[in-house]
């Protein structure tokens, strides 16, 4: 697959370019869609290693310990080129090294192409390691970039929890797993509480939002994000399109996968955010908006009802996805 060495890399590979498909596939439902030219394309696939962005923008020299040990950035691109949909790719028609110059070239070109007045991101206290790393990346570009506007940012994973993803998972968003149904996570008439505390601890004292409180920003998702029915809720079809991340076997302990329920858990009435003005200037009322996320599916867990409003009021919205995501889920 895209070249990769036989086995696990190419395993990976093809994980990478299904996540990409999933993408856009998921986009398409918001109205957005993928061109081979970046310039009119509303989805811009970077096409970096998953849980290997922190390594990369440390690295002088390639890093070379990505999953499909292609060793560059590679993304779906169309049939003539389908593993050469990455951003640089298409720019450039050379693919990415994997270095914190090429990184911060390719994060810059996104702001460049999309030049946003809305830019929507992670934290940088996100637990994911991939997710901080992209809002450092996003918060740097746009400051060289000259541009003004105003900076919202989700969180996907809490704070602290990088080395217990799954049990967070079972934990947050709201409500938990609790009886062992996954299915009773759907919940597009609740909002998200606080994550609870301590992160990683088996029993549960309290509850916080991080080191800056609150969230100062909740955006209603349009009503047919609030449909009761799955099958007719819009933002659950979104996230689902993401097969390859929803896992609702059981094991052979009998257990289902973190996944099956964290995901249907992002369905709620309002998405939120932590927002900031970047720039010097005052931030414009009006223009064109960027959702950055660090692997598909963050930017539909994070932000589909933000993506879906934005186009419902003739705003342009691209969408850029740093990472393939190119591990498999087990």
């Amino acid at each position: 697959m895209c070249g990769a060495p036989a086995g696990r890399p190419s395993v990976a590979a093809a994980v990478g370019i299904t996540r990409g498909e999933e993408a856009i596939r998921a986009m398409r439902r918001l109205g957005l869609e993928w061109s081979e030219d970046p310039a009119s394309s509303d989805i811009l696939l970077l096409g970096y290693p998953n849980l290997g962005l922190t390594a990369v923008a440390a690295a002088r020299e390639p890093f070379t310990g990505d999953p499909s040990r292609l060793h560059h950035t590679y993304a779906v691109g169309d049939e003539a080129t389908p593993c050469e949909g990455d951003l640089r790719f298409r720019l450039d028609r050379r693919h990415s090294d994997l270095t914190a110059v090429a990184l911060a070239a390719d994060v810059d070109a996104v702001v460049a192409l999309a030049r946003p007045v809305d830019v929507y991101t992670h934290v940088t206290f996100d637990g994911h390691p991939d997710h901080a790393e992209v809002a450092r990346q996003v918060e740097s570009a746009l400051a060289r970039s000259g541009l003004s506007g105003r900076l919202h940012r989700m969180l996907i994973h809490p704070e602290g929890t990088g080395r217990c993803m799954a049990l967070s998972a079972d934990r947050w968003p709201n409500p938990p797993l609790g009886d062992a149904d996954p299915y009773a996570r759907f919940t597009p008439s609740l909002d998200v509480t606080a994550p609870p505390l301590p992160p990683c601890a088996d029993a549960v004292t309290g509850a916080g939002w991080g080191p800056e409180g609150e969230p100062d920003e909740l955006v209603e998702v349009p009503q047919p994000m609030q449909a009761n029915d799955p099958a007719a809720n819009l933002k659950w079809q979104v996230i689902a399109t993401y097969a390859s991340q929803i896992d609702c076997q059981r094991d052979g302990n009998g257990r289902i996968h973190a996944s099956c329920g964290y995901m249907r858990a992002f369905v709620k009435r309002h998405e939120f955010f932590w927002t900031r003005p970047f720039g010097r200037a005052p931030a414009p009322r009006d223009g064109s908006v960027l959702v950055v996320a660090a692997h598909p599916d963050d930017e539909a867990l994070g932000a589909a009802g933000v993506i879906a409003h934005a186009r419902a009021a003739g705003r342009r919205v691209r969408v850029a996805v740093v990472t393939n995501g190119d591990t498999p889920l087990r």
